[in-house]
């Protein structure tokens, strides 16, 4: 019996065959563009994923164009030391690792190399379930204000605003009506720690308003608080209707830098106040 012999590739082939699955995926994540923001059907999919893998722009267009209903996503290996195994069959998501590489020049580059990954769904057994942190409304709003200048205020009804949470610029305060939920209250807040973001840039309030809520809602569902109104979804295809595919990942990657910005400062205030719940029982126990 003649046995096939292995091809052997050579440098050369191995890099053109790495450049071509990598020039595949950028094209796939590049024709998935107009796709995420063609409905707000589909541009609600794109945030929920966005939000719920923490992934790069690049490859949470990549996650959604091979498996939108994607919730959790790991390697082989990594599944493993979760003692989970994937179902046979199972057909993996492509996306795109950073990896650091040395130029000829001693610098260092990034290169992105195809990775497969799997989604939650696709292990065995039936057992298979997200488990995400839970923080109270009071842990939320001390993280939210952790090192800020500008800070929450309760007001009365009566205010300049219709927004129910609202940065007013002249008193450099986050205005907040009185007798709100705390839910509609924590994502209000959330809302305008964006907007200043944004604001920051150089943009009005009324420039940035779509922007600010896709940011918010990102951050509301990533930390569990929810109940995030996802009526502002209704204007995406009336904001991106002018703009290229290019402009179009643009903004993505705009959103998701002011997302990762004001999520970044939520998780230093709720591991300080870990810390501090950590010190006070240690001290409690030396007593």
């Amino acid at each position: 019996m003649n046995e096939q012999k292995q091809h052997k590739w050579s440098k050369e082939e191995f890099a053109k065959m790495m450049n071509d699955k990598r020039q595949s995926l950028f094209n796939m994540a590049n024709e998935q563009v107009e796709k995420a923001v063609e409905s707000a059907d589909n541009f609600l999919t794109y945030l929920n994923l966005k939000s719920q893998l923490d992934y790069t722009v690049t490859n949470t267009l990549l996650v959604m164009a091979q498996n939108p209903n994607a919730t959790q996503l790991k390697d082989i290996s990594h599944w493993r030391e979760d003692n989970k195994y994937i179902r046979k069959g199972q057909k993996g998501i492509q996306i795109l690792e950073p990896g650091e590489y040395t130029r000829k020049d001693g610098s260092a580059g990034i290169s992105y190399n195809p990775k497969f990954v799997f989604d939650i769904s696709q292990l065995q057994g039936k057992n298979n379930h997200i488990h995400s942190p839970e923080y109270s409304t009071k842990e939320i709003l001390s993280a939210l204000i952790y090192k800020k200048d500008i800070l929450p205020e309760v007001i009365e009804q009566d205010t300049k605003s219709f927004e129910r949470v609202y940065f007013d610029p002249e008193s450099q305060k986050i205005l907040v009506k009185d007798g709100l939920d705390p839910k509609a209250m924590i994502n209000g807040i959330i809302r305008e720690y964006c907007m200043i973001e944004y604001m920051d840039m150089g943009a009005t309030r009324e420039e940035v308003s779509f922007q600010a809520e896709c940011s918010a809602y990102m951050i509301s569902r990533r930390y569990g608080i929810g109940d995030y109104n996802t009526m502002f979804v209704s204007s995406s295809n009336e904001h991106f209707f002018s703009m290229n595919p290019k402009e179009i990942k643009q903004e993505l990657e705009n959103i998701s830098r002011v997302t990762d910005s004001v999520s970044t400062n939520i998780k230093y205030g709720l591991y300080a106040q870990q810390e501090q719940t950590k010190q006070k029982e240690a001290g409690e126990h030396e007593r």
